[in-house]
């Protein structure tokens, strides 16, 4: 009977012992990542304590890789500096990680390397005899370009197809394009669509739209087809990023039939759908003038405004205007743009402040016009700072608002608003 207790009272022990543990991992707090932004190069080298790049190719090679690595793949392209990255890989002595950098930067940057092209040439073609994809897609690129070299489309594809062959993204994209293009080989799209799926989906739908805009210029009525095609196909394979796709199918001569469908694959996305793609979408239903398409494209824009969307919120001040918008869809149209400027989107309480200054799908009131304006100009819109300043200055019933409007007309002035300029002169005159 003792020894079942022991072991009982040994098993609670371990079994406390192990929810103390768990409960420990449980409260612990997780530490969040610091996310380091920077305006530019120098502001990111500053903070990291390099050197200019006059004493940077000074350094050893390991620290000449960290900093090139930084100048030259940094996500913000802002922050990059080619001259200054480049400068480094290029300085001896140098390494294979230094070549693999290199066609890497040149992959993401637009650069050229003068008299020091050869070279470079060189230090690609051996690295990618070692098995470098990037480098193979590297010598491709420049090839393709010809930037000082002369410029060599079937060199360029022969490097390209090379580079693909071997997995590499750039280069399945290049080999794509070039056979869509006829360019350095003869044209095949079908084969171009091959190479394509190799690609995930994301990239492939943006592959599929820069083909698309390419063989359209042919005008040809196979390459239409195939064109449109392409487009439909991307909207479907990313429609959370529909917006360049969209604006090619609908802004173009492709057939209404084709359109219609582009426009029904938005549909279905419902609020989730791109915003650039729901915009073009609204923007062309707008343009087609029938009531129903321009009842769509409001319900469209006023979505967009909610989330401020400055075109959508001038689409909307038109909207306020035509005559064959009924009062019921005006009213939607106010309480969207309230939504809105409710947010803190100056553009709509802007808009706003004239509806109801002009009665425009509003009664009128001067009040709330006043109001809203005032929103819009206290956050440092010049515009509406200076329809608040003359809004003051000729209002008769209250003469104390004469030096404040004054002084939002100062403010619009200082923000480089013309008409408050010449307003502030003409009262100096007087």
């Amino acid at each position: 009977m003792k020894s079942i207790l022991r072991i009982s009272l040994t098993a609670l022990m371990a079994t406390a012992t192990i929810a103390t543990t768990e409960a420990a991992k449980i409260v612990k707090p997780t530490p969040r990542p610091v996310i380091e932004t920077y305006a530019n190069w120098q502001e990111l080298r500053i903070a990291k304590g390099w050197p200019e790049v006059n004493a940077a190719v000074k350094l050893p090679l390991p620290k000449r890789l960290l900093i090139a690595t930084a100048a030259l793949t940094a996500p913000d392209r802002k922050v990059r500096d080619p001259n200054y990255g480049f400068a480094l890989l290029l300085a001896g002595p140098t390494s294979r990680d230094a070549t693999r950098l290199l066609a890497k930067g040149i992959l993401m940057n637009d650069y050229v390397f003068g008299d020091r092209t050869p070279a470079v040439l060189r230090s690609l073609a051996a690295e990618a005899m070692r098995g470098c994809k990037s480098c193979v897609a590297a010598y491709g690129l420049i090839q393709y370009t010809g930037l000082d070299v002369p410029q060599n489309d079937v060199v360029a594809y022969k490097w390209y197809r090379w580079a693909a062959v071997v997995g590499n993204a750039k280069g399945i994209e290049a080999t794509s394009l070039a056979l869509a293009e006829g360019r350095g080989t003869l044209k095949n799209i079908s084969e171009a669509k091959k190479w394509a799926a190799r690609l995930e989906p994301a990239r492939r739908a943006k592959l599929y739209t820069e083909i698309a805009k390419r063989i359209v210029l042919s005008k040809t009525p196979e390459d239409m087809a195939v064109s449109s095609e392409l487009l439909l196909q991307s909207i479907a394979l990313n429609p959370l990023d529909a917006g360049r796709p969209a604006k090619q199918l609908l802004n173009l001569d492709y057939p209404p039939s084709v359109q219609d469908e582009a426009m029904a694959a938005i549909r279905a996305e419902g609020r989730a759908a791109d915003p650039n793609a729901l915009k073009v979408m609204a923007q062309v239903l707008w343009k087609r003038d029938k009531p129903e398409a321009v009842n769509e494209a409001i319900s469209i824009f006023q979505t967009l405004a909610e989330r401020g969307n400055a075109d959508a919120i001038d689409y909307l001040s038109r909207a306020l205007a035509r005559s064959d918008v009924d009062k019921s869809r005006k009213d939607l149209i106010i309480a969207s743009l309230q939504t809105a400027a409710a947010s803190g989107y100056a553009s709509a309480s802007k808009v706003l402040g004239d509806a109801y200054y002009y009665g425009t799908g509003v009664t009128a009131s001067l009040d709330t016009a006043q109001t809203y304006r005032e929103s819009a100009a206290k956050q440092n819109d010049p515009e509406a700072q200076y329809l608040l300043g003359m809004m003051m200055l000729q209002s008769t019933d209250k003469p104390q608002d004469d030096a404040t409007g004054r002084q939002w007309l100062e403010k619009s002035a200082a923000g480089g608003y013309p008409l408050a300029r010449a307003a502030l002169q003409k009262l100096s005159s007087n």
